[in-house]
């Protein structure tokens, strides 16, 4: 028998051995899989990854600075000043007469209203309130632990609750928003100061119940 010529295309056999070679010099097909990316890929994001930190850090402003992320400012925050040294200088303090009405807005509206008058048969009115005008550590008390239960206010009683603000508002703002409700809405109080607040907050630190109205009659009358 003569031996098989690859060349010779005009047979079968030789048709096949050409689809054989076809097929072996393509290559294989792609699996799913885990894949290593190219080097020059990783290197791409490592240069990205630190050339938007040095972008942040040269270009953020006063983004990372604690200043930018509370409600009200404290005398040992900086901010920029390009004429002092080093660029920062200490911003003012803001005084608790621009601190209440904010606080007063962000927490109390709801059930107090903007005219302080509440809610009939809900929310007990702090305008004319005797319990805002009187003794100025009834008002301290109350915002630092809430209040629960029956309270009397210009002859009509309230059954509810106030939630407690201890673990959320500052000596400074309780100081701003207590000063506030006593010298609006025709209340003729007088001004609350934060070390009052820092007070009553420290010798009821143990306290975990709101106040009654008759544990504030007994504290009003002390």
């Amino acid at each position: 028998m003569k031996p098989l010529d690859p060349s010779e295309s005009s047979t079968p056999d030789a048709d096949l051995i050409e689809i054989h070679r076809a097929v072996l010099r393509e290559p294989p097909d792609p699996e799913e899989g885990r894949e290593r990316g190219p080097w020059w890929l990783w290197v791409s994001i490592i240069f990205a990854i630190f050339g938007g930190g040095f972008y942040l850090g040269r270009f953020s402003g006063a983004f990372f600075e604690n200043a930018v992320h509370v409600g009200y400012l404290r005398p040992t925050m900086l901010s920029r000043d390009p004429t002092g040294p080093g660029g920062l200088a200490p911003v003012a303090k803001e005084s608790l007469a621009d601190i209440g009405p904010r606080v007063y807005k962000a927490n109390c509206i709801t059930c107090h209203q903007i005219n302080g008058q509440g809610v009939p048969g809900s929310f007990p009115p702090l305008a004319g309130s005797s319990w805002v005008n009187g003794e100025a550590s009834i008002p301290i008390r109350i915002v630092l632990h809430g209040l629960q239960g029956s309270l009397t206010v210009s002859g009509q009683t309230y059954n509810g609750a106030m939630p407690a603000w201890q673990t959320i508002l500052s000596d400074e703002q309780i100081a701003g928003v207590v000063s506030y409700i006593r010298s609006e809405w025709g209340n003729t109080a007088g001004p609350v100061s934060v070390d009052e607040v820092a007070r009553l907050r420290q010798e009821n630190k143990d306290r975990t119940q709101p106040w009654t109205q008759s544990e504030l009659e007994s504290a009003r009358s002390k």
